[in-house]
Protein backbone atom coordinates (compact mmCIF):
# COMPACT_ATOMS: atom_id res chain seq x y z
CA UNK A 1 0.00 0.00 0.00
CA UNK A 2 1.51 3.57 -0.85
CA UNK A 3 1.73 5.82 1.76
CA UNK A 4 2.57 9.19 -0.15
CA UNK A 5 5.41 9.63 2.31
CA UNK A 6 7.28 11.31 -0.24
CA UNK A 7 4.94 13.78 -2.07
CA UNK A 8 6.57 16.89 -0.71
CA UNK A 9 9.84 16.41 -2.37
CA UNK A 10 10.94 18.20 -5.69
CA UNK A 11 10.69 16.32 -8.92
CA UNK A 12 14.29 16.31 -9.31
CA UNK A 13 14.56 14.88 -6.39
CA UNK A 14 12.35 12.14 -6.89
CA UNK A 15 13.61 11.38 -10.24
CA UNK A 16 17.02 10.92 -8.79
CA UNK A 17 15.68 8.74 -6.26
CA UNK A 18 13.35 7.00 -8.44
CA UNK A 19 16.68 6.16 -10.78
CA UNK A 20 18.88 5.07 -7.70
CA UNK A 21 16.22 2.61 -6.77
CA UNK A 22 15.42 0.83 -9.97
CA UNK A 23 19.35 0.36 -10.02
CA UNK A 24 18.91 -1.37 -7.11
CA UNK A 25 16.10 -3.38 -8.15
CA UNK A 26 18.24 -4.72 -11.20
CA UNK A 27 20.67 -5.44 -9.23
CA UNK A 28 19.05 -7.54 -6.84
CA UNK A 29 17.06 -9.11 -9.05
CA UNK A 30 20.46 -10.29 -10.70
CA UNK A 31 21.10 -11.45 -7.59
CA UNK A 32 23.99 -9.16 -6.92
CA UNK A 33 24.07 -6.84 -3.64
CA UNK A 34 23.65 -2.77 -3.58
CA UNK A 35 24.25 0.25 -1.33
CA UNK A 36 22.39 3.45 -1.12
CA UNK A 37 23.12 5.82 1.71
CA UNK A 38 25.64 3.16 3.38
CA UNK A 39 22.91 0.37 3.41
CA UNK A 40 23.32 -2.86 1.49
CA UNK A 41 20.41 -4.82 -0.31
CA UNK A 42 20.50 -8.09 -1.28
CA UNK A 43 17.96 -10.27 -3.11
CA UNK A 44 16.12 -11.01 0.27
CA UNK A 45 15.54 -7.20 0.08
CA UNK A 46 13.35 -7.65 -3.26
CA UNK A 47 10.32 -6.98 -1.31
CA UNK A 48 11.09 -3.14 0.46
CA UNK A 49 13.00 -2.42 -2.68
CA UNK A 50 9.77 -2.87 -4.75
CA UNK A 51 7.95 -0.79 -2.04
CA UNK A 52 10.03 2.14 -2.74
CA UNK A 53 10.06 2.35 -6.24
CA UNK A 54 6.40 2.16 -5.38
CA UNK A 55 6.11 4.86 -2.97
CA UNK A 56 8.97 7.39 -5.75
CA UNK A 57 6.67 6.69 -8.59
CA UNK A 58 3.15 7.34 -6.92
CA UNK A 59 4.75 11.13 -5.72
CA UNK A 60 6.45 11.63 -9.04
CA UNK A 61 3.25 11.02 -10.45
CA UNK A 62 1.49 13.32 -7.70
CA UNK A 63 3.78 15.88 -7.87
CA UNK A 64 3.65 16.11 -11.70
CA UNK A 65 -0.15 16.49 -11.17
CA UNK A 66 -1.24 12.82 -12.33
CA UNK A 67 -2.40 11.82 -9.55
CA UNK A 68 -5.23 13.94 -7.05
CA UNK A 69 -5.49 13.20 -3.83
CA UNK A 70 -9.02 13.15 -2.45
CA UNK A 71 -10.78 13.05 0.74
CA UNK A 72 -14.07 12.56 1.68
CA UNK A 73 -16.08 13.28 4.89
CA UNK A 74 -19.23 12.06 6.51
CA UNK A 75 -20.88 14.61 7.39
CA UNK A 76 -24.08 12.67 8.31
CA UNK A 77 -25.79 12.73 12.07
CA UNK A 78 -26.97 10.01 13.53
CA UNK A 79 -28.64 10.20 16.51
CA UNK A 80 -27.94 7.57 19.52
Amino acid sequence: MVTGNFVALDVGTLTTMLQQWQQCLTAIALNQSYSIAGRSYTRADLESASEMVAELSYALKFNNGGLVRTVYSDMSCQSR
